[in-house]
């Protein structure tokens, strides 16, 4: 009976896990994509809520490396992103009004019209979040 014999190439291994043209992270990569898209599709899902699709144009996937391991990062850099991702006021993480601080009443631009263009409260109760980062994050398990 011949005698088999085998060599671990842990050169190949290691280029296979953390190496840009392994299996692991263009599957790591292929996940991200995947997330990118199911998040825009979340906010594209609300319509009533985008102005100007500038949050959603701005989500990307990114592959990154944490501890010499490949990793997707899926985010943005817009500013409000976390407010509309968390919510604001009642719907907020203080879960309070929104009330002025240095002026007597809140102002903001009107989608509809109203006084001036302008509307004017002496509170708001905010808006309700769209988590549509972590709702997005089954699309990795596909």
């Amino acid at each position: 009976m011949p005698i088999i014999v085998h060599e671990m190439n842990f050169g190949a291994v290691q280029a296979l896990l953390t190496g840009t043209n392994g299996a692991v992270y263009k599957d790591m990569l292929k996940r991200g994509l995947l997330v990118e898209s199911r998040a825009k599709a979340n906010l594209q899902s609300s319509p009533s809520r985008v102005d100007t699709g500038r949050l959603r144009g701005s989500i990307r996937a990114r592959m990154i490396t944490l501890d010499g391991v490949p990793a997707s990062r899926v985010g943005t850099n817009v500013t409000y992103a976390l407010f509309v991702h968390d919510g604001t006021g009642l719907y907020g993480p203080r879960h309070r009004y929104i009330v002025p601080v240095n002026k007597s009443v809140l102002r903001w631009k009107s989608k509809s019209g109203g006084k001036g263009g302008f509307v004017f409260a002496k509170r708001s109760s905010g808006m309700q979040p769209n988590p549509f980062l972590k709702n997005a994050l089954v699309a990795f398990r596909t």
